[in-house]
């Protein structure tokens, strides 16, 4: 773009990237980025990720790698990274610490317990329970 095209104004261009990539240089090529987990675009994440409380990585935020974003397992849960869908995480409320987890309920208990967390899908929580450990028999839920 020359916003003024006039032999007096010299060296005022400037180089604009095409929506929806974003980006701008003076007098140079400019360099457009095109994060796929920001903007909103036929290839782009659209709240994919964060409606399911995942994150979201665009590895190669360019014009030239489109469809590359992925969604990611934000701590405590855990999961593989999955390219242009929800990740499945999983949280072990038995191991980690956090707000619906045992927190060791179980471990400082007598007689002496065990933790287990029948389903650790990230949208499964509060379902862990303490089990006594042989001899002793029960279970109590958390």
């Amino acid at each position: 773009v020359d916003p003024d095209m006039s032999a007096a104004v010299l060296e005022d261009w400037t180089c604009n990237c095409t929506p929806p990539a974003v980006g701008w240089a003076a007098k140079a090529a400019a360099d457009c980025g095109l994060d796929e987990c920001v903007l909103s675009c036929s290839t782009c994440a659209d709240k994919t990720c964060t409606d399911v409380g995942q994150g979201c990585n665009d590895p190669r935020p360019t014009e030239d790698d489109l469809g590359d974003w992925e969604c990611t397992c934000i701590a405590p849960s855990t999961g593989a990274a999955a390219r242009g869908a929800a990740a499945h995480c999983e949280i072990d409320e038995c191991t980690y610490t956090c707000g619906t987890c045992a927190n060791a309920t179980c471990t400082g208990a007598a007689p002496v317990q065990t933790c287990f967390d029948p389903d650790e899908g990230a949208g499964s929580l509060s379902d862990w329970r303490c089990e006594c450990v042989p001899p002793s028999i029960g279970q109590e839920d958390g």
